[in-house]
């Protein structure tokens, strides 16, 4: 069951909303299941106290679902930051595991915009510290930007705790790799049609902060599990096949993996790493968090897949997608999940390719797409928004659509039911008696976009999304009505959680 529901959805709405006025004392709340056997989500506490004391609310049996508010100061001006806590405890039952790739989604959805997250199996891994550092990785978006000459974002971020700034130093949990040329190298295979290999993983050497290449092979989740012990880490990329009508597409399935007897002191430091690992690993379509192989069955990830794409697709099994997958012979020897081999003498089978292939993203002038970008973030210059979408409406390639200076009301006319595009719109906020500036990212979808582009649009978000960050609020939208003044004014509102009303 994929839909959520709750013991008292309002009672929840009004917790998270008092966690996010500035106004109130309340800066954080937790949820979890009614009970073990429970689908229904419940408020379960809520207090002043941070994320130090929400912490004591997590017990080893429960999953749970925080919001925490954090103060950012950067440079010289305090800006209130969100986190959500994801917490799996060791000792949650086995069923109620395999729901909760099945809820995420819509748990973070209904939670609403927040900055940085932390899944946590052990109380090591979250902290007050942890939480600081993780918000100044992500942060310096803040800044009312940004060299006119380079672009790059100017300033530092210091955390506020308990009423005192200090610098937050993050070298001893420094991320590495091995040879990342390698790690990269394995990814590519996973995402190439004319290669057998559809899964890889990497884990940390000796309970180190470097990342090496792990284990890769083409047997699928079922041979993937024979890699993933109780006393490592690690992160996978899996290729899955999935049918949509009469066509075959691609889905990529990224996988977190926490083995319940990893070293204290590496659980502690995952969090920090959640960055460059995502940023490695990107794009892909589905996420997941597992300790325990029960978590990530076949039939949990197809889930997943049909719950991010839609209950009319269907997902192949491992057997069906190993005839599926094209190879670059005409004679050929398939890889089945029981190790066993079949020769083939007849021409291999077609399919559509891969999304993986069409993953970068080219431009018509690169030059102009970056140029505008800057202009909207750029405090001297009048330009406060700037559109780009497909060439032809089709394909990869990304051109420039329009910039001005109107606001919203002037982007609005360029979007129509048989386009993609991304824009980025600047607003300003006033927090208390200072002025500060939000950038909002749009991912618009019209509805009546060629099916297969629409197929293909999750292995480019990865390269857009980077193209225009930094920024503060993300909307998608299919729907005129959905991107409206009102509606960019309140998800300012909500992501600054000052209260504080935006100014055209």
């Amino acid at each position: 069951m994929s839909a959520l529901e709750f013991v008292n959805e309002q009672e929840g709405k009004d917790a998270m909303a008092e966690v996010r006025k500035d106004t109130s004392e309340i800066d954080w709340c937790l949820f979890s299941y009614e009970g073990p056997k429970s689908q229904k989500v419940a408020l379960i506490g809520r207090g002043s106290g941070g994320i130090s004391e929400l912490i004591t609310n997590l017990k080893d049996d429960i999953v749970g679902y925080g919001l925490v508010r954090k103060t950012d100061r950067i440079d010289d001006s305090t800006t209130v930051k969100f986190a959500f806590i994801m917490w799996i405890g060791d000792d949650v039952p086995r069923m109620q595991k395999a729901k909760i790739s099945v809820h995420q989604g819509a748990v973070r959805k209904w939670m609403g915009q927040f900055h940085v997250d932390i899944t946590a199996t052990n109380k090591n891994e979250i902290s007050d510290e942890i939480l600081a550092e993780k918000i100044m990785l992500t942060s310096g978006s803040a800044s009312r930007v940004i060299d006119k000459e380079t672009g790059a974002r100017t300033g530092g971020s210091r955390m506020q705790r308990t009423g005192s700034l200090s610098n937050t130093k993050s070298g001893s949990s420094e991320l590495n790799f091995s040879n990342e040329d390698e790690l990269k190298t394995a990814i590519q295979e996973v995402r190439r049609d004319d290669n057998d290999t559809n899964w890889c993983l990497f884990s940390y050497e000796g309970g180190s902060n470097t990342v090496g290449l792990f284990g890769k092979g083409s047997g699928g989740l079922t041979e993937l599990h024979g890699h993933l012990k109780d006393d490592i880490a690690g992160y996978s990329l899996v290729r899955m096949v999935e049918r949509i009508d009469e066509s075959e597409t691609i889905k990529f399935v990224f996988i977190r993996w926490v083995g319940d007897n990893i070293p204290r002191m590496l659980r502690a430091r995952l969090g920090t790493h959640s960055g460059e690992i995502n940023k490695l690993f990107s794009p892909y379509h589905v996420s997941l968090e597992a300790t325990q192989v029960s978590d990530i069955t076949q039939d949990v990830v197809v889930k997943s897949i049909k719950n991010a794409a839609g209950t009319s697709v269907h997902v192949l099994s491992e057997e069906q997608a190993a005839s599926k997958v094209q190879r670059p012979a005409t004679n050929w020897t398939p890889r089945t999940t029981t190790g066993t081999t079949t020769n083939v003498t007849t021409k291999a089978p077609v399919v559509p390719k891969s999304l993986g292939q069409a993953q970068t993203i080219k431009f018509v002038n690169e030059q102009e797409v970056r140029d505008n970008i800057k202009d909207v973030r750029r405090d001297e210059t009048d330009t406060d928004w700037c559109l780009v979408g497909y060439q032809g409406g089709k394909g990869n390639t990304l051109v420039s659509l329009g910039k001005g200076a109107g606001g919203l009301d002037e982007l609005l006319p360029l979007l129509s039911d048989n386009i993609v595009a991304y824009g980025l719109l600047r607003k300003t906020d006033r927090i208390d008696e200072s002025l500060t500036i939000k950038f909002v990212f749009i991912n618009w979808v019209g509805e009546n976009i060629d099916r297969m582009h629409r197929a293909r649009l999750g292995t480019y978000q990865g390269a857009v999304r980077e193209l225009f960050a930094p920024y503060h609020v993300d909307i998608d939208c299919a729907h005129l009505s959905e991107l409206t003044n009102e509606r960019v004014m309140q998800r300012v509102q909500d992501a600054s959680g000052s209260g504080s009303k935006v100014k055209n």
